[in-house]
């Protein structure tokens, strides 16, 4: 109890990167401000903002000391965030995208999880999408347990749930500085990108099951638009780099597992960003049957090698995109 006492007494640090959003800002911002636990930091990021964004954050700061702004030129979310983290007085970082919004005691719940020896706090969510609400929880974890990075992946990945989203987690700050744990800017699916980063960084994780994060899908969001040429190749760049991260795990079943998720991520991503066969050096059909991780995943390599475009407009259609 000691341990958890102290951490209570620490800040919080909540960055939110700021470009557009001005019918949602204010949802997200009440969420933050009317935490029941009270020790945060709101930093709201202005990104360049065109719209009204920069005077609704301007104007939380006069309502709120805790509400800190920076304003700066357009650099994309993951610089952003990056300025955020620089800026940051807290012992643990949370990340907050200015569309999505959380429970009132999400950060009392969070906290009640972080201990001396803990780095990473993973909650669980909500996806919102036309007020309907599905949960994404740890099927296989207990709360409070202390896992390793290994422990916490290779269990995540048995049950499909290494999620990459940044907002799911609280970070120990101190963590995130010491091992370099900053966005690489002008990429998008920045989180994909740092989500082998971060865990091969081998914090050591604990679970609270509690879906603390709204996560709100519009159909006009980065996420959900369309495929271009810019982001198809940034994908097939994010897959490389996580070939070679991962070639560098020593431990043989660990790497398994990494490269199983690789290849599902990669098969997924074919299937969204319309690319027609492997991408990837390295990432082949042979490699695939190899690690794919169970025989539902070694049918769809079958099937996306044998016939990549069938493949992926008969599993949009199914899936109604």
């Amino acid at each position: 109890m000691k341990g958890r006492t102290c951490m209570r007494k620490d800040k919080i640090s909540i960055i939110v990167p700021v470009y557009k959003v001005e019918q949602y800002l204010g949802r997200c911002v009440d969420s933050l401000i009317n935490q029941t636990y009270r020790n945060i930091e709101i930093i709201l990021v202005d990104d360049g903002s065109p719209d009204q964004c920069p005077a609704l954050c301007d104007n939380y700061a006069r309502q709120d000391d805790r509400v800190v702004v920076i304003h700066k030129k357009n650099g994309g979310l993951s610089d952003a965030r990056n300025c955020g983290l620089m800026k940051a007085s807290g012992k643990f970082i949370l990340y907050v995208d200015s569309d999505d919004y959380i429970e009132l005691d999400s950060c009392e719940r969070l906290i009640d999880g972080m201990k001396e020896n803990i780095d990473l706090v993973v909650g669980s969510y909500k996806e919102v999408r036309n007020q309907k609400m599905v949960y994404k929880r740890h099927s296989n974890l207990s709360s409070n347990k202390i896992y390793s990075a290994k422990e916490y992946v290779i269990s995540a990945i048995k049950c499909d749930e290494w999620y990459a989203p940044a907002w799911l987690n609280l970070y120990r700050k101190s963590f995130l500085i010491k091992n370099n744990l900053y966005y690489k800017v002008g990429f998008y699916f920045e989180d994909i990108e740092m989500l082998p980063r971060l865990f091969l960084a081998n914090p050591r994780v604990t679970y609270v099951d509690y879906p603390f994060y709204n996560y709100v899908i519009r159909e006009n969001s980065i996420m959900t638009s369309r495929s271009t040429i810019e982001k198809t190749q940034m994908s097939l760049d994010i897959y490389e780099n996580w070939m070679r991260l991962f070639k560098k795990v020593d431990d043989d079943i660990y790497r398994d597992y990494l490269y199983g998720i690789l290849i599902k991520y990669y098969i997924a991503t074919a299937r969204q960003r319309e690319i027609y066969g492997w991408g990837v050096r390295g990432l082949d059909f042979r490699f695939a049957w190899k690690y794919s991780l169970n025989g539902k995943e070694k049918i769809k390599t079958v099937l996306f090698n044998c016939f990549p475009k069938q493949y992926v407009k008969w599993t949009n259609k199914r899936k109604g995109e």
